[in-house]
């Protein structure tokens, strides 16, 4: 739908879920269980929400990223009685275990963090579950949440339910998200589109925010 309100970005942050090499490199782990096809997708989503940030950064809007990052000997998990999606596939998934390269952001979007930056390391799907993030956007004043990243059914979902829970403003833009089902991708953005939030485009996000609105000193 369209984004026909006014954002002031003193009120807006940005949050980017798990570009890592897990999730996203043709070499990780993802893309070693399922082939190169598993991360085509998340590949090509990169640019579009690397380039959201940079955009979003010229306003002066903070920006945030988060690492999934899972311990091989997670006593959480093993107790479940129900098999994950992944046991009930039959696929043996090494996913972003903590300390490997695997759970480290992509190159390319290391180049896009500052050293001010927080990144906010979570364990499960959620970028609020057991982590400091509503605190943190709270302290910084964000009403207004974009999301981007991945996966869009899984952790970007399980997200943007999150935010709509604790009454933030929810904004995502289609072309920055992405997912290596495109049934479930598109279920995620209309069911967003009609509960949670409004799903838009970066340039009609971009357009809703006023310039004149910056906060001073940041642009």
């Amino acid at each position: 739908m369209p984004l026909d309100v006014t954002l002031d970005p003193a009120e807006v942050g940005l949050l980017v879920i798990d570009l890592q090499n897990g999730f996203c490199h043709p070499e990780g782990s993802r893309a070693r269980a399922f082939g190169a096809d598993a991360v085509a997708k998340p590949r090509a989503m990169v640019p579009h929400a690397l380039g959201l940030v940079e955009r979003c950064r010229a306003l002066g809007i903070p920006v945030w990223f988060t690492r999934q990052v899972h311990f091989p000997g997670d006593r959480g998990r093993a107790r479940r009685r129900i098999p994950s999606h992944l046991d009930r596939r039959g696929v043996k998934l090494d996913l972003c275990h903590q300390g490997t390269w695997d759970a480290e952001l992509l190159d390319e979007v290391k180049e896009h963090v500052r050293s001010d930056d927080e990144i906010i390391v979570k364990h499960r799907a959620s970028g609020f579950y057991n982590t400091r993030l509503e605190s943190v956007l709270r302290m910084s004043g964000v009403q207004v949440l974009v999301v981007a990243g991945t996966t869009t059914s899984f952790c970007v979902d399980s997200t943007i339910r999150d935010a709509y829970a604790r009454d933030f403003d929810v904004i995502v833009p289609a072309e920055c998200v992405a997912d290596t089902d495109d049934a479930a991708h598109e279920a995620v953005l209309a069911s967003t589109e009609r509960f949670h939030g409004v799903v838009t485009t970066a340039d009609e996000l971009m357009a809703a925010l006023r310039p004149e609105t910056v906060r001073p000193g940041t642009g």
